[in-house]
């Protein structure tokens, strides 16, 4: 029997190129420290410009000069501050390409003692700053043919972590909304995605946690770690190059295979729960 010769006649992109941002635009919002701070540089190795946005001066700038890029100091949680920090983006730089936004803070607390200023600071500061960030940079996006937005979620909107409830609802609204906005979104060529972090070492989680807790948890990890904050750049950075060009909608998890087994782990301390245990 002859054999029948098969050509695949699709062409084959230059994928490595897909990972360069050469020249484009790219804001990262809460770029003073931790996981925005690696953020930053991820973007800045891929060739972007990058424009740190926090509402730090000292530690924004800071990271800005180590990019080779520029500040702007805004506080999120102000109406129409969004709006603002674009309009000056477009004005000194040009064309918007994208965005990344990792402002979030868990205020850790039991659910009944939870009030209603405490539910509040957790959606003001893990949903509704990053729903206006979204909305005003995807408008001036829409405007020159689209982009990408990368905003950061939680593994506590995934599953019953102790003392995230409040936390993690909130995070859980917000990947509904990735969800939900990049369906309207992508006809205006914006991609709209998010990476679900576990536990992190960050500035202010490894405050908040003692010795023991950390060694829980990389107990109770898969990969037998807790994360570094350059485990979620990574994830960031390939969602906002052309070579993810056809993701939008998701919520890539970066958890170590912290929710793949079924583990009991004990709570907290309530002086560990106690005050900001922020993403950045």
């Amino acid at each position: 029997m002859n054999k029948i010769a098969y050509i695949d006649e699709e062409p084959v992109p230059d994928y490595l190129s897909q990972n360069r941002l050469d020249g484009r635009v790219h804001v990262v919002f809460g770029a003073g420290r931790g996981i925005g701070r690696q953020c930053a540089h991820a973007l800045r190795q891929a060739g972007a410009r990058v424009v740190c946005v926090d509402n730090e001066e000292v530690r924004g700038k800071a990271v800005a000069e180590e990019v080779d890029g520029t500040f702007i100091q805004a506080d999120m949680t102000v109406p129409n501050e969004a709006a603002a920090v674009f309009e000056a983006v477009i004005r000194d730089h040009g064309r918007l390409y994208g965005i990344v936004d990792i402002i979030g803070a868990s205020f850790g607390a039991r659910f009944l003692d939870a009030d209603p200023e405490l539910v509040r600071r957790n959606f003001d500061l893990n949903l509704h700053q990053a729903m206006d960030v979204t909305q005003a940079g995807a408008k001036e996006m829409a405007k020159t043919g689209g982009g990408t937005i990368v905003l950061v979620g939680s593994v506590s909107a995934i599953a019953a972590l102790p003392n995230q409830v409040i936390y993690g609802t909130a995070k859980a609204a917000l990947h509904h909304f990735v969800r939900c906005a990049a369906a309207e979104l992508g006809h205006l060529g914006v991609r709209l995605n998010a990476v679900a972090p576990g536990y992190v070492r960050t500035e202010r989680m490894i405050e908040r946690f003692d010795a023991d807790y950390w060694t829980e948890i990389a107990h109770n990890t898969p990969l037998q770690r807790a994360g570094q904050t350059s485990d979620i750049a990574a994830p960031v950075l390939f969602l906002s190059q052309d070579v993810s060009s056809f993701v939008t909608g998701q919520v890539l998890v970066a958890d170590g295979g912290l929710l793949a087994p079924i583990r009991a782990m004990r709570a907290p301390s309530s002086r560990q729960i106690a005050g900001e245990l922020m993403n950045s």
